[in-house]
C-alpha cells in the first residue's frame, strides 16, 4: 500500500451510509457538508502523496500540511505556522522525537487543522499529533497503533507504574535515577499537553485497555523484557477518555484484520489488537 493512492482516493466511494451516520450523529453536520468535508480529506491525502517536501510541507494554498516520516528532534516545525486556520494536516509516521511532535501539535491545535491520517499513524504520532485538535480522522485502509517510547534519552529505563485509569499497574518509561530536586521538565510537559486535551483525569499515555495491558503483562512475564509491540485503542474508550473527536471510518474487527493491514504496509512491529 505504500505508495499507492488508490486506497484513499476511495475514501469517499466506500464511505457509505454507516459511515455518514456516525460522523453526523458525533458532529451534528449535513450529509452534504459531510460528503465536501471527506472529498478534501481525500484530496488533501493524494496531494501529500505526491512531489512535497518531506518530512514536513506546507501547501501554496496554505489550507494542506503533509507530515510524512519519522519526527526528528531537529524538525522544523515552525512550517506549520503558515497553515490555514481550519486547514488539513495529513500525517503519515512511525513517530519520533515526542517534544517536536508535542510542539508540532500545538501549533495544528492554534490553527484548529483536521488531523488526517495517511496510511499509518503510530508512537509519538499517536500519542500527540492525532490528539492534537478538535478532530481527527481514520480511513479505512490506515493503522494507528501506540507503544511505549524512550522518554529520557540519557536515562531511560523500564518500570511499573499505577495506572491513573484505575486499571492496574502497568510498564512505561521511567526515569533509572531520581531527578535532582523537583526537576521534572518532561512529567510537566506531557501533564501539559494533555491537560486541556483529556475528558478525564483518569487517563494514561500510551492509552492501554484492561485488554491490552494484562496482554502486555503476560508477555513481558514471559520474557522478563518490556515487549516491543504497538497496540490499537478501540473507539469505545474515546468520548470518556479525550477531548478530540477521533472518527475511525472503519476501526478493525479482528486481530486478523489488523495483522492484514500492518503487512500490507509494511509495518515490522507487532500490532495487539484491541477488541
Amino acid at each position: 500500500m505504500l505508495g499507492n493512492g488508490a486506497g484513499l482516493s476511495r475514501l469517499v466511494a466506500r464511505s457509505g451510509f454507516a459511515l455518514l451516520c456516525l460522523l453526523i450523529g458525533a458532529g451534528g453536520r449535513t450529509p452534504a457538508a459531510q460528503e465536501a468535508g471527506l472529498s478534501s480529506y481525500a484530496r488533501a491525502a493524494e496531494y501529500c502523496r505526491g512531489d512535497v517536501a518531506r518530512p514536513i510541507a506546507v501547501s501554496q494554498d496554505k489550507h494542506v500540511l503533509c507530515l510524512d516520516g519519522v519526527v526528528p528532534s531537529d524538525l522544523n516545525v515552525s512550517v506549520a505556522a503558515d497553515l490555514a486556520a481550519h486547514g488539513i494536516a495529513v500525517v503519515r509516521s512511525r513517530g519520533g522525537d515526542a517534544e517536536r511532535a508535542v510542539q508540532l501539535a500545538n501549533l495544528l491545535r492554534d490553527r484548529n487543522a483536521v488531523v488526517v491520517v495517511r496510511d499509518f499513524c503510530l508512537y509519538a504520532c499517536a500519542s500527540f499529533i492525532l490528539l492534537a485538535s478538535a478532530e481527527a480522522y481514520v480511513p479505512d485502509d490506515a493503522l494507528v497503533a501506540w507503544g511505549v517510547f524512550r522518554r529520557y534519552a540519557d536515562d531511560d529505563c523500564t518500570g511499573f507504574i499505577e495506572g491513573e485509569d484505575q486499571l492496574g499497574p502497568l510498564l512505561t518509561s521511567l526515569r533509572c535515577s531520581a531527578p535532582p530536586g523537583d526537576e521534572r521538565p518532561v512529567e510537566r510537559r506531557w501533564n501539559e499537553f494533555y491537560r486541556d486535551r483529556v475528558s478525564a483525569t483518569a487517563f494514561t499515555d500510551p492509552p492501554e485497555s484492561r485488554f491490552v495491558r494484562r496482554e502486555l503483562m503476560n508477555l513481558y512475564r514471559s520474557t522478563g523484557q518490556y515487549p516491543v509491540v504497538l497496540w490499537t485503542w478501540n473507539p469505545r474508550y474515546h468520548a470518556n477518555a479525550i477531548k478530540t473527536r477521533l472518527v475511525y471510518q472503519h476501526y478493525p474487527d479482528s486481530q486478523e484484520e489488523v495483522d492484514a493491514i500492518a503487512k500490507r504496509l509494511g509495518l515490522v512491529r507487532r500490532v495487539i489488537y484491541d477488541p
